[in-house]
């Protein structure tokens, strides 16, 4: 039996990061492997409900208290004597938790790079050459997160995974969905999914909406999910006069749902590894319109469009242009699903390789 602590650097809520822990624990073959988790907070009420469901020990040491955090997680894994420990994270930061882990007694230590940048730069360039001299197995969600974090080291891809079937277009969701929005039928939806953090650029998308909206209010725009700029975001939206354009619907675990209901897909992104939620825009028949910054591989079925956040020009360009309507989604979603499934980013193919490194990487030691 290989024991195998899995530590989330951010918290496990419903983000990018704790979606492929989920994705990938649900769809691997678990036999020979006992899985734990680390949570840096405390997880939300449905992830509580995910690690309860499956009968998990999910491990809470608060980060924000940085000295007992790090004695915490050499204590855990002395005690717990894991085989492996895979650090999910965003930069060079993970050294704090790969140093833990090292006097813990953990011989294979697992980073998997998220992102292409960083919100802390200072710290992440004082910790990278620890954080490349503990790393014993580098994986990453996409060649340019890898290249971001690893620089000119070897790394794995491992692609951001979803079960591409529960994302297929529905007519009939899409009529209840945009019935229970209060979204007519002749109005077009914009949809964008992300926390109300810095990164998700949630200013400048409102900018673009403002533009759009003011020459034709038949646009409406969608934001899911939550976080601590909401309220700005909120106040933004209704110093702009657009509270009646502008939907907040907050967390949802449904997200398939309201893809259907969407018209088009906007991630004006300040950076980003490999969005799992452009991945399942695509895999719904959206067609996305994302930041120049964005990895260019994210585009897997070729049907996006990379635009610059400098200027609001090209994106209400694009968005009035309407050249996404028309299309049948029904058949352009089956298509793309096809497609995602031949670049390697069904949920099923990837567990399975996550599966065989966690049982390689033992051996090797």
């Amino acid at each position: 039996m290989i024991k195998i602590l899995v530590i989330n650097t951010v918290r496990f809520k419903l983000n990018g990061i704790s979606a492929v822990i989920k994705n990938y624990y649900r769809a691997m073959d678990k036999e020979n492997i006992k899985m734990d988790f680390l949570a840096i907070d405390d997880p939300s009420e449905e992830y509580q409900f995910f690690f309860e469901e499956n009968n998990l020990n999910c491990f809470v040491l608060y980060k924000k208290n940085i000295v007992d955090y790090f004695k915490g997680i050499i204590k855990l894994c002395r005690q717990e004597k894991y085989d492996i420990v895979h650090i999910h994270g965003n930069s060079a930061n993970m050294a704090i938790e790969l140093l833990a882990v090292t006097f813990g007694g953990v011989k294979v230590k697992i980073t998997h790079s998220h992102n292409t940048a960083t919100m802390h730069p200072c710290m992440h360039k004082m910790l990278w050459p620890l954080f490349v001299k503990l790393c014993t197995v580098r994986l990453a969600c996409g060649e340019d997160a890898g290249k971001w974090l690893y620089r000119e080291r070897k790394f794995t891809v491992l692609n951001n995974g979803i079960e591409t079937n529960k994302y297929l277009f529905s007519d009939s969701v899409r009529s209840i969905t945009r019935k229970e929005l209060g979204v007519k039928e002749n109005e077009i939806l914009l949809g964008h999914i992300g926390n109300f953090i810095e990164q998700k650029n949630h200013t400048f998308l409102i900018d673009i909406f403002s533009e759009v909206h003011r020459t034709n209010p038949e646009f409406k725009l969608l934001l899911i999910s939550d976080g601590m700029l909401m309220p700005t975001i909120k106040d933004k939206v209704h110093s702009l006069e657009l509270d009646d354009a502008v939907v907040f619907l907050g967390k949802t675990m449904n997200v398939q749902n309201y893809l259907s209901a969407m018209d088009l897909f906007l991630l004006p992104s300040l950076h980003e590894g490999l969005p799992l939620v452009l991945v399942e825009a695509q895999a719904s028949g959206l067609t996305c319109v994302v930041s120049d910054t964005v990895a260019r591989e994210a585009d897997l079925t070729e049907t996006s469009w990379y635009l610059p956040i400098s200027t609001v020009e090209p994106w209400s360009k694009v968005i009035r242009d309407k050249n996404y309507l028309g299309k049948n989604r029904n058949e352009r979603s089956k298509q793309n699903i096809e497609r995602i499934k031949e670049k390697g980013y069904d949920i099923e193919q990837n567990a399975n390789l996550l599966h065989q490194i966690y049982i390689d990487s033992c051996e090797e030691r």
